[in-house]
């Protein structure tokens, strides 16, 4: 037992504090507290919890997203990659050309002026203005358009011309000007001219390809245009407004000169040079006109004539010219018909307008009192001749008056017999009917 208690007491150490009552060792006074060890431990404590509830505090949803990109950008980035390798051919290759094809098949591009000047037998001078609507500014490279008609089968375009560069920003007015161009198809051209003048209106078709340029993006387009435009409408209103009698004639037998209205109810000037008209009373030619350096602008344009009047045709032929002035007569008028003769520039014949005008017949209606004014005026401004006269000049003393008078009452009755209507016998006014005819003509110019 003894040595069990040294044994013990071995591992007495009198230097080491007793346990206190919180069960550590204190000093050699019992009564000496930890407590401030202890608030280091609680404050410790408290710290810890204090991180922990903030750690554990919920991720916004842009925090999230940004967390999401940083770990998976490289996926996002290689999908980006791919969607651009199939999309942007599409943009450019179909999206971009097909919104600039719309843009342009929705233009009108009417045309508001211009003109179709003949230059020779196989070229124009051609001036045509119109305009492009654009919402998105862009540029146009330099475009041929060929003009053709569209009712033909195959496409055969008659000229073209070339537009310059453009550019189209909103409303904007296209002028294209005096372009030299060669015909390609006289054939075609003719069966235009000719709806030209026949028709109040005509369209013209355009087709041509080029490049549209919006800012660094460019498009191939392709333009194709059917436009309506006014025609010559038969050139109604066509007429001799003065006429006069040159006597004596020229040495070219001159001996008629006078203006006429060649209207153009158009959108396009006309110009188609020299251009010579055959007259005619029903069947009969009476006469042949030219009207000089013809250009023909939008509305009636009067324009001054020179030619011959085959006074012996109509002295010979004076029963059948009676007879086919017989309905204007009738309504006090004298009816003129003009046919195409012959269209030369600088000398040469311009095939495909005399084609045209050589087979259309126009008409004036000219009042008959109108027509005598005109005459008696020619021997009045100026003239040397009186007109009395000149029916000694024509007639002699030969009494033709009274013959063609006679001629007319005699043709007129084997064919007026439904009309009812004959000139009285000249005989029934003697041979003074003559000098009376004479003596009245003196007095009317005499008021002159």
């Amino acid at each position: 037992m003894a040595s069990a208690f040294r044994e013990e007491q071995s591992h007495y150490e009198p230097s080491t504090p007793p346990a206190s009552m919180h069960g550590g060792r204190g000093g050699n006074d019992e009564t000496t507290s930890n407590a401030p060890l202890r608030a280091s431990e609680d404050a410790s404590s408290t710290g810890h919890v204090t991180e922990k509830a903030a750690a554990a505090a919920p991720l916004t949803k842009k925090q999230k997203v940004k967390r999401h990109c940083g770990r998976f950008w490289k996926w996002y980035l290689l999908g980006f990659i791919i969607f651009s390798a199939i999309f942007l051919p599409i943009l450019f290759l179909v999206i971009i050309p097909a919104i600039v094809q719309r843009i342009l098949d929705d233009q009108s591009m009417p045309v508001n002026g211009g003109s179709f000047i003949a230059l020779s037998p196989t070229q124009l001078n051609i001036s045509i203005t119109t305009s492009l609507s654009s919402p998105l500014p862009a540029d146009i490279d330099p475009v041929t358009l060929f003009m053709y008609n569209k009712d033909t089968p195959d496409f055969s375009p008659f000229v073209n011309v070339t537009l310059p560069p453009l550019h189209i920003s909103g409303e904007t007015e296209i002028v294209l000007s005096d372009q030299t161009v060669t015909i390609t198809n006289e054939t075609e051209l003719v069966s235009w001219f000719s709806r030209v003048f026949d028709q109040p209106t005509v369209t013209l078709s355009t087709r041509g390809d080029s490049t549209v340029h919006l800012g660094k993006l460019h498009s191939n387009a392709h333009i194709e245009k059917t436009v309506e435009v006014n025609s010559l409408n038969k050139l109604s209103g066509f007429g001799i407004e003065h006429m006069q009698l040159i006597m004596p004639a020229r040495e070219n037998g001159t001996n008629i000169q006078g203006t006429l209205n060649l209207p153009n109810w158009g959108a396009l000037t006309l110009g188609i040079g020299d251009l010579s008209l055959n007259l005619f009373s029903g069947d009969l030619r009476i006469g042949l006109i030219t009207v000089y350096d013809v250009v023909l602008p939008h509305g009636n344009n009067s324009l001054y004539f020179n030619g011959e009047l085959f006074l012996d045709t109509l002295f010979h032929n004076i029963g059948t010219v009676l007879s086919s002035q017989g309905d204007a007569l009738n309504e006090g008028n004298i009816q003129i018909n003009a046919t195409g003769n012959a269209t030369v520039v600088d000398g040469q014949h311009i095939g495909f307008i005399e084609a045209i005008l050589n087979k259309r017949t126009v008409t004036s209606s000219i009042p008959v009192t109108k027509l005598l004014g005109d005459l008696i005026s020619s021997f009045t401004n100026g003239s040397q001749v009186d007109l009395p006269d000149l029916l000694d000049d024509i007639f002699g003393n030969s009494t033709l008056i009274q013959e063609v008078l006679s001629h007319w009452n005699t043709t007129g009755n084997s064919t007026a017999t439904k009309a009812k209507r004959s000139l009285p016998s000249v005989r029934r006014f003697g041979p003074g009917a003559l000098t009376l005819l004479k003596l009245g003509m003196k007095m009317g110019i005499g008021k002159y």
